[in-house]
């Protein structure tokens, strides 16, 4: 503002009408998200905890269905319980997910066999796609899914 007298003095109204349009604009964009930090994506072994965890389900159901193969199906099994808590820790699921439900379908060794079979294919493609860091486990992994399809036979 101007006095009759001498120089500006204090805020003009153009200075203050800027300040509001400029807080307003923020106001705004904070409104619509523009200004907050995109989510990370999901981490890509999410697919892989996942299929791990329902192996364990399907190793739980044949061996309480079937005495018999209890024996064998048993390591293999403490097996994907380590692949599970090296991959939980690795990867730090973003929520903790329930264990899968068990389904109604009876599952069976030559189940097991098939779910195997897809899984080794899902740890080795995640080898070849994932960090060096990673590679390790990813590659233990997947030989191991090999083996037990092996075992299986």
């Amino acid at each position: 503002m101007r006095t009759p007298d001498g120089p500006p003095s204090g805020t003009s109204r153009r200075d203050l009408l800027r300040a509001l349009a400029a807080v307003g604009a923020v106001g705004v964009l904070a409104g619509c998200d523009l200004l907050a930090a995109p989510e990370p994506d999901p981490d890509p072994l999410l697919g892989l905890l996942t299929e791990t965890r329902a192996l364990l389900t399907a190793y739980d159901q044949v061996i309480a269905a079937d005495s018999q193969s209890a024996a064998k199906l048993q390591p293999i099994r403490t097996t994907h319980e380590a692949h599970l808590t090296a991959l939980t820790a690795m990867i730090s699921p973003p929520t903790p997910s329930a264990t899968p439900a068990a389904s109604g379908a009876a599952v069976s060794v030559a189940d097991l066999k098939k779910a195997e079979a897809t899984a080794a294919k899902s740890a080795y493609d995640a080898c070849l796609a994932t960090t060096p860091e990673r590679a390790t486990l990813l590659g233990e992994i997947a030989a191991a899914r090999a083996t037990h399809v092996a075992v299986l036979s």
